[in-house]
């Protein structure tokens, strides 16, 4: 199986995150304006910090599919 995620789902994913971190972590107000920031500023579509990070994501996705499908094979039947 092959999966891959597009360079906006991957901002998606991260915008996700993102919110979940500063409504449950606790953060102080400087920090969440500092994330927003960040989010707002350097994680625009198409720039190179996005690009490096939905490539990053694909290769963790990609790992962890060979590993479960690996790991899959290795199973004995009397299980």
């Amino acid at each position: 199986m092959k999966l891959e995620l597009e360079a906006d789902e991957s901002r998606e994913l991260l915008a996700l995150i993102i919110d979940r971190l500063l409504n449950e972590a606790g953060l102080a107000d400087a920090d969440r304006a500092a994330l927003r920031r960040w989010r707002s500023e350097s994680m625009l579509a198409g720039s190179e910090g996005m690009k490096e990070l939905t490539a990053k994501v694909n290769a963790d996705i990609d790992r962890a599919l060979k590993t479960k499908e690996k790991s899959a094979v290795m199973k004995p039947d009397w299980r």
